[in-house]
């Protein structure tokens, strides 16, 4: 109990002191995990994220210049690395390294996460556009997205809105009901006169990946052989992927020979279009504003449930792909009346299986 305490200490205090030096940089130690978190990924390992303090001016390649010379010439840190893509992150990179203490040895990782991609930085605009259009009610383009809005939403016309702001917090779907789903996804948060808060799901005019999936890092072990019963594997089996194919991709990839590789065996289940929907609710989600930039305007829609029944329903798989010599990917493609559909089974970190599963959408008629 006594070296668990220490330990807490240690990762607050360590916390206080990185803040104060990134904060020369421009960044600062995330607000609502200050002493960091275990590492998802690395056990016995501490993850920091490093956050931008103002999002619109990046300062990212000053931060990651100061923290190799500071880092490597501290007392008491030691082994130094910098990850290009860092452990505990699909996209943005870290530094790792030890820190001695009391003699005992901390594993630290330092994740440099804001840099503002392109998305983000939309999605800083327009809170700031909309902030200010509610204010003034004189931007013509917002007007119109409001209009659209209450438009596709009654209810929504009938409040006044009185603050707007970016979702923070966790974006873990599971164990989240379908209907309260739009918590989560919402990038935007649009706070009425009643404290009531609808969210908005906003895409740049390139966005087309709406949902992240769990699960793929269970779809093969260390060793490379597929799981069968494990939940990746049940997600692959729901659009009538043969999981022999599969593992022979990766066999392939593995032996770097196209010959022969004999069939293990591995269940193969029959598409049923009706084990896609709860799949597909989850990704999608309801009770928000799904607002997509166009070449001109917003694509606008209320998500409830007559409407998720609509993006859910009859969906069909027209193509799967499969990983081999040349790829790591499985592709799955897939549509009905009003999306297209691509899943992504991939390795976000450079790595050889997958671990990570994206939907991407195209619209084809509004739901």
């Amino acid at each position: 109990m006594a070296v668990a305490t220490k330990a807490i200490d240690f990762y607050k205090q360590f916390g206080e002191a990185l803040n104060e030096l990134v904060n020369m940089k421009g960044f600062k130690v995330e607000d609502k995990k200050p002493a960091g978190r275990p590492s998802r990924y690395l056990p016995n390992q501490r993850e920091y994220r490093l956050q931008l303090v103002n999002p619109e001016r990046d300062t990212k390649d000053e931060l990651i210049a100061f923290l190799e010379t500071e880092l490597r010439n501290t007392n008491g840190i030691s082994n130094v690395v910098f990850n290009d893509i860092s452990p505990n992150s699909s996209k943005f990179s870290s530094y790792s390294f030890i820190r001695k203490d009391d003699n005992i040895e901390y594993s630290i990782d330092a994740v440099i996460a804001r840099g503002a991609n392109r998305g983000e930085k939309f999605e800083i605009r327009t809170v700031r556009n909309l902030k200010e259009y509610f204010k003034t009610r004189q931007d013509a383009e917002f007007a119109k997205l409001v209009d659209q809005m209450n438009k596709s939403y009654p209810p929504f016309a009938d409040v006044e809105i009185e603050n707007v702001m970016q979702r923070t917090g966790s974006t873990l779907k599971e164990g989240v009901p379908i209907e309260r789903l739009g918590e989560i996804i919402g990038d935007i948060i649009l706070e009425d006169t009643t404290r009531y808060k609808w969210f908005v799901s906003l895409k740049d005019i390139n966005g087309i990946t709406f949902s992240a999936y769990s699960g793929a890092a269970s779809i093969f072990n260390a060793q490379g052989v597929l799981q069968p019963d494990s939940k990746g594997a049940d997600f692959l089996k729901a659009f009538g992927v043969d999981l022999d194919l599969v593992q022979r991709g990766f066999d392939v990839r593995k032996s770097g020979a196209e010959g022969d590789v004999p069939k293990k065996g591995l269940p193969l289940k029959t598409f049923n279009s009706r084990n896609l929907v709860p799949i597909f609710e989850r990704a999608w989600g309801m009770n928000y504003f799904y607002v997509k930039r166009e070449r001109q305007g917003f694509t606008v829609f209320w998500l409830d449930r007559p409407k998720l029944n609509k993006l859910t329903g009859n969906i069909n798989v027209t193509e799967i792909r499969y990983p081999g010599k040349s790829s790591k990917q499985i592709t799955i493609k897939c549509n009905n009346k009003y999306m297209d559909y691509t899943i992504e089974i991939r390795n976000s970190k450079g790595g050889e299986y997958p671990n990570d599963i994206k939907f991407k959408n195209v619209k084809k008629e509004l739901p």
